[in-house]
């Protein structure tokens, strides 16, 4: 675990309830919301058991953020969530999170990161768009994107 001011950074250390309770927090920020397009208990514990995670902890206010992405087998590695609580909004705290994935995952045998994101999500799509994804295809509002896997040996 490392510190980031305040907030402490871990890996795959939330339980699938915390992680519920960290996205029902964040469900309002997702278009449409995240409880109106899955069962988000059911979504936690598939993350906490499936998904590696990078998390962002307050001391106080519990798990504040996350990214959570599943490595299917050094192929593809889909970014499935990327979430901070609005009271952790503006620090760069998802931009953080992405980078120790990438820092961690990123490597040569995994041919990219893929993700998707609604179109009307614009924040959202700049933020993604400036860690490297670019969009590959859409259909109705949801945008895929993807961003290739550099690792360190590669050139």
């Amino acid at each position: 675990m490392a510190r980031q001011g305040s907030i402490e950074l871990a890996v795959d250390r939330a339980s699938a309830d915390q992680i519920a309770r960290h996205l029902r927090e964040c469900s309002d920020s997702f278009v449409p919301p995240l409880a109106e397009r899955v069962d988000i208990a059911a979504y936690a514990e598939k993350i906490a058991s499936r998904a590696i995670r990078f998390e962002a902890w307050d001391a106080a206010l519990g798990l504040v953020g996350l990214v959570a992405v599943y490595d299917n087998a050094g192929l593809d590695v889909f970014v499935t969530n990327v979430s901070v609580a609005p009271s952790c909004r503006g620090a760069g705290l998802a931009q953080c999170l992405l980078q120790s994935c990438f820092d961690r995952l990123d490597i040569p045998s995994a041919r990219r990161y893929r993700l998707e994101v609604n179109q009307h999500s614009e924040a959202v799509v700049r933020l993604y768009t400036r860690m490297g994804f670019t969009p590959v295809s859409q259909a109705g509002d949801l945008i895929s994107m993807e961003r290739p896997a550099t690792g360190k040996d590669k050139e």
